[in-house]
């Protein structure tokens, strides 16, 4: 006990050296004072803390869930803008339970002495950390407090877990009381990081639990859509295109008109800004293509009439995609073709879409090896291959309500973490 007082006493100076860096930091300017003061810290009952917006995500499904029948206060932490914005839009929103109260504010540094005044004025009576976010300040502290803690939707990249496996004699002394990682790979890791069996189980990916399946998707009342779409037309979407990416999504269309041209082809660009410069391009390529193609395209937002074969649609509208998969033969799905993390293959899946992805997944490690050894998903290695499946499946259609039926089972199959996390967190609470 004296050598970790002692560790932590130097961990305590090294915060002290770096905090007058941090100060004149532009990416820590705006949340310099409040990373560093109690001021904006209150009496709490949970004290839920994700990095950023996937975290925020995950902890959305936890408070929809959480249905106390006392009033209850909530404070989340974040450490990016985005987790905090997304925490606060969904805090203000009907869904948010009558009964929970929300303070969001910035992740403290993890200074020990900044963190205990923390802990002291909150002293909440559950801590609940997401994902990754182990904090060797924290954990000190809420050990020294006795304040329950449990890590959930837990995981560890093997980068990661070689970096806290040296410094494991650390991590035992402050292990939490809990721990759910998503997969045994993680269980694993976990369980040797913080030396115990007993506290760490095995959950299912809280993730699963946002995705529709196809029975709640509400693909009866899509007349929007409908009435631009030809009943015997395919449709094939390009869907969440980066500006990374625009190179190979030419190279697609160039394909997919060159091989298959009877068809209506949606473009979904992930930011709508690039809407400009993607009209720019497809001018361009209208002269490029064979002119016996007939190729043309349009904006979504003048479209008032059914569109015929041989149709692009830049769509230049938001809250639509997930309605226009529903329609899809096939999709793909960018931010995948280069290394940016990937956008979420599993929606056109459940909406059966034949669904087709690059190689760049990053983001979706927690979505398994099956769908793609099942081939509910394809993983392409190059647009050749993007466009290739598609024509693929545009000469052999599947079959749409197997491919929703399917893809259905997959996504309940992975679900259930959100209730097993919310047991969790309640039994400690009463």
């Amino acid at each position: 006990m004296k050598s970790q007082k002692v560790i932590f006493n130097l961990y305590n100076f090294a915060w002290k050296i770096v905090l007058p860096f941090l100060k004149i930091s532009s990416t820590f300017k705006e949340s310099y004072n409040s990373r560093t003061s109690s001021n904006c810290f209150n009496k709490t009952d949970i004290w839920i803390h994700g990095a950023s917006g996937g975290e925020a995500y995950v902890a959305i499904e936890i408070l929809k869930n959480l249905s106390p029948s006392k009033p209850l206060k909530i404070l989340y932490t974040a450490t990016t803008v985005q987790g905090l914005k997304i925490m606060g839009s969904f805090c203000k929103s009907p869904e948010c339970h009558p009964n929970i109260a929300c303070k969001i504010t910035w992740f403290p540094f993890d200074m020990p002495k900044i963190i205990e005044k923390i802990v002291l004025k909150t002293c909440p009576k559950i801590m609940v950390l997401l994902e990754t976010e182990l904090w060797p300040g924290l954990l000190y502290m809420l050990k020294k407090h006795k304040i329950k803690t449990v890590i959930i939707n837990a995981r560890l990249s093997a980068k990661s877990y070689t970096r806290y496996l040296k410094t494991k004699f650390i991590w035992q002394k402050i292990s939490p009381e809990a721990i759910l990682a998503t997969s045994t790979k993680d269980t694993r890791r976990y369980i040797n990081i913080f030396a115990s069996d007993t506290i760490v189980n095995t959950m299912p990916n809280i993730k699963f639990d946002s995705i529709p399946t196809a029975n709640e998707t509400g693909q009866g009342s899509i007349g929007s859509i409908a009435a631009i779409l030809h009943p015997d037309t395919p449709l094939s979407i390009l869907a969440s295109i980066r500006k990374e990416e625009e190179t190979h999504l030419k190279n697609i269309l160039q394909y997919l008109n060159k091989n298959f041209p009877d068809q209506i082809i949606a473009i979904f660009p992930k930011h709508i800004q690039r809407i400009k410069h993607l009209s720019g391009m497809l001018d361009k390529l209208a002269f490029e293509l064979d002119p016996e193609l007939k190729f043309k395209w349009q904006l979504r937002s003048k479209i008032d009439s059914q569109m015929n074969k041989r149709t692009i649609i830049l769509w230049d509208t938001f809250g639509e995609l997930k309605q226009a998969y529903a329609y899809a033969v096939t999709a793909f799905v960018g931010g995948s073709l280069e290394p940016l993390g990937g956008q979420n293959f599993l929606e056109p899946v459940v909406c059966g879409a034949a669904t087709v992805t690059g190689p760049y997944l990053n983001s979706f490690k927690w979505v398994d090896k099956e769908i793609f050894e099942s081939k509910l998903v394809f993983k392409a290695q190059s647009a050749l291959q993007v466009g290739e499946f598609m024509v693929e499946k545009l000469k052999n259609p599947p079959d749409k309500k197997e491919l929703q039926k399917a893809g259905g089972e997959y996504i309940q199959k992975n679900q259930g973490g959100t209730a097993m996390a919310v047991e969790l967190i309640k039994n400690i609470l009463n």
